[in-house]
């Protein structure tokens, strides 16, 4: 991946060690431009007991990013409808 999308991705959502009940969150910023982002705190989203678990959401997470927020959708329609028509 480039990394200006990487940039975009990183500054949307995270994951992190909850000290406090020993949980791995995921979390999220919500904007459209990076001031928002930067005003717009931190909101968990889910709190997994795996590191694993928490990287799976986080990257289904990042899916829905570059499709909605980053307008790459075209670019996963276009990848479904090859594979469709290979099979």
């Amino acid at each position: 991946m480039k990394t200006r999308i990487l940039k975009k991705i990183n500054q949307r959502v995270r994951v992190v060690l909850n000290e406090k009940t020993d949980m791995w969150e995921v979390q999220v910023r919500s904007g459209l431009t990076s001031k928002q982002l930067e005003k717009a705190g931190w909101n968990s989203i889910n709190q997994f007991a795996r590191m694993e678990k928490a990287i799976e959401k986080k990257n289904s997470y990042i899916v829905m990013i570059i499709m909605r927020d980053l307008g790459y959708r075209n670019e996963f329609v276009k990848r479904r409808t090859k594979r469709k028509k290979r099979k």
